[in-house]
């Protein structure tokens, strides 16, 4: 160590100018990228109305199909619901913001039964800017149709609403405005459907990238997909061909799933970045934690739990994790609650009969020290939506949970080399070109494995790290 430091302080100066913009750069990156957070925005077509869930629940199952990690987020409904899917109970992501009965905007003389303005609702809750959302679907405007608004009042509200959301979403989101389905009921017709729909593709080709026209109306068999008890809200294979509609959309956006068939790391979590894709379960409530962490600044806190089986849980992509497959699965834990406590790290499957769970690693954690949970060769089973969770056998104790690795695996897990910073088990110059890379800001630049890349072993990345590396490539 005192011949790195040496080398540290002889080099420091050829390279400050170079990474002068760079000692800036942030501390510590996540490990792995984190989930597109999707936000369903509208009225009751949105919320699911005549069917529970509506094309959201269908979106969650197809995007799981297509092996994208993603987060659904909205002011609504819970992280986790159910529904029975070709004979089998599946779990999808419930938040969202629609909103029965609504139209674009508040509607004056106010209605008998009160607010019914999306705009003001959304501003009401600061629902955009708490969910943070990288991708909005927007289906508005059935219910200013069935009230035969004036087309042109539509599109100054459209605007008002767009301009809202455009303004409360981070950095690059992307707002899918969609077309609306068929309805018949109060004088609705093709004529008068048609013509909102076009409305809407003008409002959203008025826009630059960020908001975009998705014809979800164009995926639909016209009536035949809408219930015939009320001619106005998709059945359930209309809203099924609504989800699925969305999941390709998103895939295209996303230019396909983003995973590397090649790379064998599922998921890395250290919470460094916040727990996105991580959910509480049961009663618990999750949440990122700076007053504890096995390695780093951070891990995630799991409080107010009712039973044992309350904690966190991942949903693992399907398409990634097909049954057979053999992964090495490992996390660390930890607890104060003054008593020995064993943990359980079990794994959640759909089956023909209902859930099933497999619980693959346990160990006793003593108070006050963090324990690891491992298993080198777990086969992954029948059944669909895979989730991975952490409880504990009796206790209801508080507990944090941090570096969780998900692999494929031949059934041992690899040891981190050092300088390796994207994962790909060697360390080379590619390592110091992507190190280089995020320590100057270059959008896209992820690393996959900070730790191996803090060569000055003082859990940060700067630029003494860059200049390390490059003296033990130089060496090598």
């Amino acid at each position: 160590m005192k011949k790195l430091k040496a080398l540290l302080t002889a080099s420091v100066l050829s390279l400050t100018t170079l990474f002068s913009s760079a000692l800036h750069a942030p501390v510590l990156q996540a490990s792995s990228a984190d989930p597109v957070r999707i936000m369903p925005i509208g009225d009751s077509i949105t919320f699911g109305y005549g069917e529970t869930g509506g094309y959201r629940k269908y979106l969650d199952y197809a995007l799981k199909e297509k092996g994208i990690e993603f987060d659904m987020v909205g002011p609504e409904g819970k992280d986790s619901e159910s529904f029975v899917y070709n004979g089998t109970t599946c779990q999808y992501d419930g938040n969202h913001a629609g909103y029965s009965g609504f139209t674009i905007k508040q509607q004056y003389p106010i209605p008998s039964w009160g607010e019914n303005g999306l705009l003001e609702k959304l501003q009401s809750k600061d629902a955009v800017k708490n969910a943070q959302p990288d991708i909005v679907l927007l289906i508005i405007g059935t219910n200013d149709m069935t009230a035969n608004r004036d087309l042109s009042a539509c599109e100054e509200d459209l605007h008002t609403l767009v301009d809202y959301i455009l303004g409360d979403m981070p950095e690059g989101g992307v707002i899918f405005m969609g077309s609306i389905p068929e309805f018949t009921a109060y004088g609705g017709n093709s004529t008068r459907v048609g013509n909102y729909n076009q409305t809407v593709q003008k409002v959203a080709e008025s826009y630059g990238d960020n908001v975009q026209f998705a014809d979800v109306h164009g995926c639909l068999n016209g009536m035949a997909d809408i219930d015939t008890a009320d001619n106005l809200h998709p059945n359930g294979g209309g809203y099924e061909k609504m989800g699925r509609f969305w999941a390709d959309v998103i895939e295209e956006q996303l230019g396909g799933s983003g995973v590397d068939p090649d790379d064998p790391v599922i998921l890395r979590s250290d919470f460094e970045s916040g727990i996105s894709g991580w959910k509480s379960r049961g009663a618990a409530s999750v949440s990122a934690a700076s007053d504890q962490a096995s390695e780093g600044n951070s891990s995630a806190s799991v409080t107010g739990r009712t039973a044992s089986w309350n904690g966190i849980a991942y949903t693992l992509s399907s398409k990634r994790c097909p049954a057979g497959t053999q992964i090495s699965v490992r996390a660390k834990v930890r607890q104060d609650s003054g008593e020995t406590v064993h943990f359980k790290m079990t794994m959640q499957y759909d089956g023909s009969d209902g859930a099933v769970y497999d619980t693959f690693a346990e160990a006793d954690a003593e108070p006050g020290s963090w324990v690891t949970l491992s298993c080198p060769d777990y086969t992954v089973k029948e059944g669909s939506n895979l989730i991975l969770y952490f409880e504990t056998d009796t206790e209801l104790c508080d507990f944090w949970l941090d570096d969780v690795l998900v692999m494929k695996s031949d059934g041992t897990f690899p040891e981190d080399t050092p300088g390796d910073v994207n994962g790909d088990g060697e360390f080379n110059a590619s390592d110091a070109v992507v190190l280089q890379r995020w320590l100057l800001a270059v959008p896209g630049t992820e690393l996959k494995n900070w730790q191996a890349g803090d060569l000055c072993a003082d859990e940060r990345l700067d630029i003494f790290d860059m200049i390390a590396m490059r003296q033990l490539l130089a060496e090598k």
